[in-house]
């Protein structure tokens, strides 16, 4: 039974093996005696034994509970009458007008709590409600986000473990809050939030999961150098370990830039920065560089 409390309808009515033999009140929540009485005081009128709380059984007998649930009652919060004492609990859950209730729009953070019958008019002013739309967009966005960082936070952490990889990740964001004065920003390009870069400004490289059999091609990419100016990286491209193409490129602090390229039939590409000129007011030796994006066939 639910702990707001209620009254009998009709109490003259109810049979009296069902009401308090000392109140001569229906029963609400009445206890067995170890002599075997039922009553809702804590003293037996009907032997005049001493009781104690801890004697007291709570009567759980169901022939005596569904007659008591089939009584009519009526709710003390909202006064209506003619609901089952057994249904009590779902009037007050879903019904009740008095019933304190949260806003619908509690999910995205709506704080208001009132009475039910206040839930109408509150919603038709509720400003977390009018903006339950673009919210959700928000929210749905962000976990896409979420779990595009999550399976690149996974992939990059296999890279960064395997021997000779030295390829890491960086969030737009956390430029933005860390690294107010450097290139990286430049390489955000056409909407993209996430970038990789060399650990330490050193050597990086990529290759197929499968070197013996797996070929490909290096088509393009697009990368900035962080701290240089004139930065100065060679692109070596091998087969199983041997170098097929090399060539080297030079990279700007100010703006990234496209690289084109139509190298095929290849399992390696090994990026080696080799010199550049620090850019002014920038205090970093370590010759980092970015790439944006890379396309391969």
């Amino acid at each position: 039974m639910t702990n707001i409390d209620y009254e009998y309808v009709d109490e003259s009515s109810i049979d009296e093996n069902y009401k308090c033999s000392i109140g001569s009140k229906p029963f609400k929540h009445s206890v067995t005696t170890p002599c075997d009485h039922n009553q809702d005081d804590l003293s037996c009128p009907t032997c005049c034994e001493t009781l104690s709380t801890k004697n007291l059984t709570p009567i759980t007998t169901s022939l005596v509970l569904n007659i008591l649930d089939k009584l009519l009652v009526k709710c003390s919060q909202c006064q209506q009458s003619g609901t089952q004492r057994g249904n009590l609990n779902d009037h007050i859950t879903k019904f009740c007008s008095k019933t304190l209730v949260i806003c619908t729009a509690s999910d995205i953070k709506c704080p208001w709590t009132g009475a039910h019958d206040e839930l109408k008019y509150h919603l038709s002013i509720c400003n977390y409600e009018k903006l339950r739309s673009v919210l959700s967009q928000l929210i749905s966005i962000n976990q896409q986000f979420e779990e595009q960082i999550q399976t690149l936070t996974n992939h990059l952490q296999t890279l960064q473990s395997a021997d000779g990889f030295n390829v890491w990740y960086m969030h737009e964001r956390w430029v933005q809050t860390n690294h107010t004065i450097n290139s990286w920003k430049n390489a955000y390009t056409h909407n993209h939030t996430c970038i990789i870069f060399n650990g330490k400004g050193n050597s990086t490289k990529i290759c197929s999961k499968h070197k013996d059999i797996d070929k490909f091609t290096l088509i393009s990419f697009e990368a900035t150098s962080a701290w240089h100016d004139n930065l100065q990286i060679n692109v070596i491209d091998k087969r199983i370990k041997r170098d097929i193409y090399s060539k080297i490129i030079i990279l700007q602090f100010n703006q990234s830039k496209v690289f084109q390229f139509d190298w095929k039939n290849i399992d390696q590409i090994k990026f080696i920065p080799i010199h550049g000129t620090p850019h002014s007011d920038i205090q970093y030796d370590e010759k980092y560089f970015t790439l944006t994006w890379i396309l391969l066939g």
